[in-house]
């Protein structure tokens, strides 16, 4: 399960470099700027490296609230809605991760939040798998932008400066996914079997829709914003294979779509 994380921050360090070279020139309110995108890229590491539920909690949520100023304050267009649409899409998948978190926690009877610990074989019965999975792929999917819980992404992407929408769909859709490989498949083996045909067909919903409307988009973000949520699809559609290679393919996914992206 700790392997899975190294591509995923190489993406981030590239992604973060190249961020603040796209902002090089910012001349309102420079300092608060970066010191919000710095604690945004922070609490992605973080949660990358982190192998227990508590402080994978603690790094999800450090690495979404910069998120509301940066938009609200250096974005465009419409800039207030989508940081709003974002920050109460994000705080409900936050909402659904925290209650199975203490669940997995109080079921367990290890008193420990570590996740290598939580994850022998026998720890939890196949229904508290299956209870504890669906919510835990809700929550995460939510910010890996799994349809239909997807319609956040596009509005905040195209509301964000450069910089933060080149993190927003190169790496910060990638904490979903990497939350459900890492939390919910590692810890809940018979959960993500039992529902992996759901999460088939809810990945497959959104690689088609995504394609479709973004093809009839004139906004350029607009456009990336809908064909992340179709590449999102084929990283979800790797990982509801139940095999070793969905799941190479889905980090790989994540990976050359994270770079992709941000370009």
């Amino acid at each position: 399960a700790d392997g899975f994380n190294l591509p995923l921050i190489l993406l981030t360090g590239i992604v973060h470099f190249t961020g603040v070279l796209t902002m090089w020139e910012l001349e309102e309110r420079v300092k608060e700027f970066f010191a919000f995108y710095f604690v945004l890229v922070t609490g992605v590491f973080g949660f990358f490296m982190s192998m227990d539920l508590f402080f994978t909690f603690v790094w999800y949520d450090v690495s979404l609230f910069p998120m509301y100023p940066l938009i609200a304050i250096w974005g465009s267009t419409r800039k207030e809605y989508g940081a709003m649409k974002l920050f109460l899409y994000l705080l409900a998948g936050s909402a659904l991760i925290l209650p199975v978190f203490i669940y997995l926690f109080a079921r367990s009877g290890l008193n420990s939040f570590d996740v290598v610990v939580l994850m022998q074989p026998g720890t939890f019965t196949p229904f508290q798998q299956r209870f504890a999975f669906i919510f835990l792929y809700l929550g995460f999917g939510i910010l890996a932008g799994v349809w239909p819980f997807h319609t956040w992404s596009p509005t905040g992407h195209a509301a964000a400066p450069t910089s933060v929408s080149m993190l927003h769909a190169g790496v910060l859709m990638k904490l979903g996914a990497f939350g459900i490989l890492r939390i919910a498949i590692f810890v809940c083996p018979e959960g993500w079997i039992y529902w992996s045909k759901v999460m088939a067909v809810l990945a497959t919903a959104g690689i088609v829709y995504g394609i479709l409307v973004g093809l009839t988009q004139k906004d350029l973000k607009f456009v990336i914003g809908y064909s992340s949520v179709s590449h999102m699809g084929i990283v979800g559609l790797g990982l509801s294979t139940v095999t070793a290679e969905g799941l190479d393919g889905a980090i790989f996914q994540m990976f050359g779509h994270g770079i992709m992206t941000a370009l």
